[in-house]
């Protein structure tokens, strides 16, 4: 006898099945974005977001802040001294210029891929997309 494991259709699951799909393909538009910027991948945004606003910092401090394996920060703070997105004294990095700039550039990615989105669907169906989620959210919350 076979059994599905498959969850019951519901509308909810059929709007967090149509929010993952649309999350997976905002999240490729979002890299590359980040990617057309000079930041070559998500890390190195984060990173440079975090040296920008918290000012600058060492390597293992990024580590703990972050919650990310230290090696994997020293990797990307390394690819991105060579890129000239920062600079270290001692123990402590800091963003150039040309980070900031590229952390700029990968913001104003994002914001027109917002601005795609609700061009293609309009205003009104992207509000009620947003709103649907949030319910949809809040009832898999309850449950």
């Amino acid at each position: 006898m076979k059994v599905s494991m498959e969850a019951p259709r519901t509308p909810q699951h059929d709007l967090v099945a149509m929010t993952a799909a649309l999350r997976g393909a905002l999240m490729q538009r979002v890299e590359q974005g980040i990617q057309s910027s000079g930041l070559t991948n998500y890390y190195n945004y984060v990173l440079a977001k975090r040296l920008t606003f918290a000012g600058p910092q060492t390597a293992a401090a990024l580590s703990e802040q972050l919650r990310q394996n230290i090696r994997v920060i020293e990797d990307n703070l390394s690819q991105m001294l060579e890129q000239g997105l920062v600079v270290r004294d001692g123990e402590t990095w800091q963003v150039t210029d040309a980070g900031r700039g590229a952390l700029t550039a990968a913001n104003d990615s994002g914001t027109e891929v917002l601005n795609d989105i609700r061009e293609a669907i309009g205003a009104s169906a992207c509000d009620q997309l947003v709103a649907g989620m949030r319910q949809a959210l809040a009832a898999l919350h309850a449950a």
